[in-house]
């Protein structure tokens, strides 16, 4: 779990700092709006789930099949990073307006970061990235 939460922030810092209109959300970066609690509240980490908004669900979609490292999958906590597409997958189920609540947007990608080499994630991330773009 340490070297999740280790990759996570990484990978959520790099994802942030790319300068390609993401949004990341992440506990553990300082402009999130739950960096305060989270950091009185967490031990050794911030977790290993980041949320991206792509602009899109296009690009969304094209970054994801993009990636080489991760598997598409709706699970968490695998030592292997995972991605989804929430809206169309664990949220379907939802209206609109209650994924909108949820923070369910048409754009957006769930990452569950596993124990790779961060390099090695952070290359593949930037490769699907800019070729979405």
């Amino acid at each position: 779990m340490q070297r999740q939460c280790e990759n996570a922030k990484e990978l959520a810092e790099f994802l942030r700092d790319m300068g390609v209109g993401l949004t990341v959300n992440y506990p553990g970066l300082p402009e999130s709006p739950y960096y305060e609690l989270a950091s009185r509240q967490l031990d050794g980490g911030y977790g290993a789930i980041i949320t991206v908004r792509t602009g899109s669900r296009e690009k969304a979609f094209e970054i994801i099949n993009t990636l080489k490292l991760p598997y598409i999958l709706s699970n968490i906590g695998d030592t292997k990073t995972l991605v989804l597409h929430p809206a169309s997958t664990i949220a379907v189920h939802l209206s609109k307006e209650d994924q909108l609540q949820s923070g369910v947007y048409e754009d957006l990608i769930r990452i569950s970061v596993g124990i790779e080499d961060i390099e090695d994630l952070k290359t593949d991330f930037e490769a699907a990235i800019r070729a979405a773009q």
